[in-house]
């Protein structure tokens, strides 16, 4: 909760910076390369942006029509639980009883622990299902959110060979077509049973970004206190460290494809991007999410059946602009949690 102090002093120094004729910023978008681990010293990242293009392909093929209730939606689960098993995790298959009238929906909750903070979890989440109803329901789901689903996989393959100091987790939701089900219920328990996530890295429609003619676009949750902490840290790995060009994403929103003309990377400020993050940013946990295009409906695919492969790398501009989009979604991440890991 923010403090009535901190809305006075944000809505004080805002006032000032206007009567100066300055305009006022959020939070500090300068980043002190001092105050944070020397990613330099970092385990380098092993894996490619074609290695988890072959996977997503392979997935999507596998597991099309991952609706709620319907089969490929239960083996897509079981699926990605024993694959993170095989990779040295942790695995709990989750069920709550949500919605109405209620009904069963289900978490993958993979865990691996820390070497220094192990009560003290940095996780990575997205969605498995895919929208539901008829004229509107996807088939393969590729990009919402096979991407998601898929570029988890790619981050507990390399989190299992590397020793952190905070715990892993990596967590696939249910029912976040019918409204974050899953992830609501299972955010309120964790901080109801005194979960202490240090951060929530939020995957929900990622890949189609920087060099593609579109943002990768990065937000962090609502509060003050998530722009101070994130604002900079996005800052430092990546213009600082990786280098990678700014963009704002452009907030006209006429980056609708095909008319994208904006490449980057977007410190884009509080997230407008609804998605299971936003399940932990209502319990007062730290988020960060990753989305390429800066809008869900910039996707001529959004929730219809053509949502493939295919189409992702026509509005990439081709299969090589999409792997390196998604490795420089996944190279980002990476280094974001080194660095978390190390606050």
């Amino acid at each position: 909760m923010i403090s009535a102090r901190k809305i006075a002093l944000v809505i004080t120094g805002s006032m000032l910076a206007i009567s100066l004729g300055v305009a006022p910023q959020a939070a500090s978008g300068a980043s002190d390369p001092s105050h944070y681990y020397d990613l330099s010293k970092a385990p380098k990242p092993t894996i490619s942006g074609k290695e988890i293009l072959n996977g997503l392909t392979d997935f999507v093929s596998k597991f099309p029509l991952r609706q709620q209730y319907m089969p490929n939606n239960d083996a897509a689960a079981q699926f990605l639980a024993a694959e993170a098993k095989h990779y040295g995790f942790k695995v709990r298959t989750l069920h709550y009883s949500v919605g109405t009238p209620p009904h069963d929906t289900k978490v993958i909750e993979a865990t691996k622990k820390g070497t220094v903070d192990p009560n003290n979890y940095i996780a990575f989440i997205a969605h498995y299902d895919i929208v539901p109803g008829i004229g509107g329901a996807t088939i393969q789901g590729a990009y919402d959110d096979g991407t998601g689903t898929n570029i988890l996989r790619y981050f507990a393959k390399q989190f299992s060979t590397i020793k952190t100091r905070h715990s892993i987790a990596i967590i696939w939701f249910d029912g976040e077509e019918w409204g974050t089900l899953g992830s609501s219920a299972y955010a309120a328990a964790m901080k109801k049973q005194g979960m202490q996530f240090d951060a929530v890295m939020g995957f929900d429609m990622t890949g189609i970004a920087y060099p593609a003619p579109y943002c990768l676009c990065i937000w962090h949750g609502p509060s003050v206190d998530d722009a101070a902490k994130a604002v900079p840290l996005i800052d430092y790995v990546n213009y600082d460290y990786l280098h990678f060009p700014k963009s704002d994403g452009n907030p006209g929103n006429a980056e609708k494809y095909p008319l994208g003309t904006k490449s980057g990377v977007c410190n884009c400020g509080n997230n407008i991007r609804n998605s299971d993050e936003a399940s932990f940013a209502a319990n007062g946990y730290f988020t960060i999410r990753y989305s390429g295009m800066r809008t869900a409906a910039d996707y001529p695919g959004y929730h219809f059946p053509w949502d493939t492969i295919q189409l992702m790398e026509q509005v990439a501009g081709s299969q090589a602009n999409l792997e390196k989009g998604i490795q420089n979604t996944f190279d980002s991440a990476y280094y974001t949690a080194i660095a978390l890991d190390h606050m």
